[in-house]
């Protein structure tokens, strides 16, 4: 057993039940004290976490139908874990909300086995993985994508909710009638408010506004 991997504890969060077991494996191969998450949902992961108290907890970002880990990653910090994104994401801008959000490293899937092992080792010898430079780049490509994406949904935050209803369902394929049905309003209503919202966004038609939206990415809260 090496000096790094004794009494070390590592916690796998990953949604690939085949990739979590090759990693368990080969880390307790090591030497590690290794489990894995068998519920991934996020209440279950912190829950696993505060119980098996790791040192470093091996975190996919993507966890299918439990959406993204990035909100667990804060907690996990929190209770002393070194958390390493293990994920086939690309997107430096979200890589950087995982850094912002407390990762001390990512390991891409499609690092062969043997590297995605030996950065687990330098992860427990080091606690982090990623040197500053590394760090600050992905944190500004994160700002960059984020002031990127505020200025094309600018024009969407001048809408009224109820506007904003309405925009929606042209980007659902509703036509007037079927919003004038569903919301209990006349149809004259409705297109009244589809005109205010083609003139505070800057558009001359309905298929405007939903390209215009489908470009800049919006999407109604429905919270």
């Amino acid at each position: 057993m090496c000096g790094a991997a004794m009494n070390t504890r590592i916690l796998i969060v990953e949604d690939h039940a085949l990739l979590a077991q090759s990693l368990q494996f080969a880390l307790e191969d090591d030497g590690y004290e290794v489990e894995v998450a068998a519920d991934i949902s996020p209440e279950a992961v912190v829950k696993a976490a505060d119980r098996f108290r790791p040192a470093i907890v091996l975190l996919d970002l993507d966890l299918g139908d439990e959406g993204s880990s990035l909100p667990i990653i804060p907690p996990l910090r929190d209770i002393g874990a070194c958390v390493v994104m293990v994920t086939g994401e690309e997107n430096r801008a979200r890589l950087g909300e995982c850094v912002n959000a407390g990762a001390m490293g990512i390991v891409p899937k499609s690092a062969p086995f043997g590297d995605l092992v030996s950065a687990v080792r330098e992860a427990a010898e080091l606690r982090s993985l990623l040197p500053k430079p590394d760090r600050d780049a992905l944190l500004a490509e994160m700002r960059r994508q984020h002031a990127e994406a505020e200025k094309r949904l600018a024009a969407f935050s001048r809408l009224t909710m109820r506007e904003k209803e309405v925009l929606a369902g042209l980007c659902d394929g509703k036509s007037a009638e079927t919003m004038a049905t569903e919301a209990f309003v006349s149809l004259a209503t409705i297109r009244s408010q589809i005109r205010t919202l083609l003139q505070k966004l800057g558009v001359n038609s309905q298929i405007g506004a939903v390209a215009m939206a489908r470009r800049a990415g919006w999407e109604l809260d429905r919270d």
